[in-house]
């Protein structure tokens, strides 16, 4: 995805989700908020709130391609948020960001100094030729800086018994 990243910088576990929760555990401190794109898959909200975070779903238009609007994220943003979630190609939609919906994201994540934790586990299923999977954290060091990708081998390679999952953070992130 023409990102770079050391060794140090990769955590390998079982399975995406587990991956996910070990993101949750490592960041969020009692009641630290998560925005959350919805439609969304269901275990983001339960797994914050058992790492002592707060879902903060944010409904969003099939005429805004199911993303999250910076007014929208302006609106569900407080002093308390820690991260936003994003999914591309996202679970339920089926909707893939375009380069201009990840710089928005990136933009208010930079802004606003929160994590984007990138769930790319479907970025291999998609089936139009005229889109692409891009990871946020390709767009520069700012958003890199602050982004945690979440990826594995169950959807891509069909091997959904294997529970092989990874992330790719800073490394002081990847520490935690």
């Amino acid at each position: 995805n023409e990102i770079v990243y050391q060794p140090g910088q990769i955590v390998i576990s079982n399975g995406a989700k587990h991956s996910l929760m070990n993101v949750f555990m490592a960041i969020l401190n009692e009641g630290e908020e998560v925005l959350i794109p919805g439609p969304y898959w269901l275990s983001y909200s339960e797994m914050v709130k058992i790492a002592g975070g707060v879902p903060v779903i944010v409904l969003t238009k099939k005429e805004n391609n199911f993303m999250m609007t910076q007014q929208e994220m302006l609106e569900a943003y407080t002093p308390k948020t820690k991260a936003l979630i994003l999914t591309s190609p996202s679970n339920p939609t089926g909707m893939v960001s375009t380069r201009e919906d990840l710089k928005a994201v990136a933009d208010f994540a930079v802004e606003k100094d929160i994590f984007v934790i990138s769930d790319e586990i479907y970025e291999k299923l998609i089936y139009e030729e005229n889109k692409k999977h891009i990871s946020i954290a390709s767009l520069g060091k700012e958003i890199y800086d602050r982004t945690i990708v979440i990826n594995g081998v169950s959807k891509s390679y069909a091997m959904t018994g294997w529970r092989i999952g990874f992330t790719a953070a800073p490394s002081e992130m990847a520490k935690r």
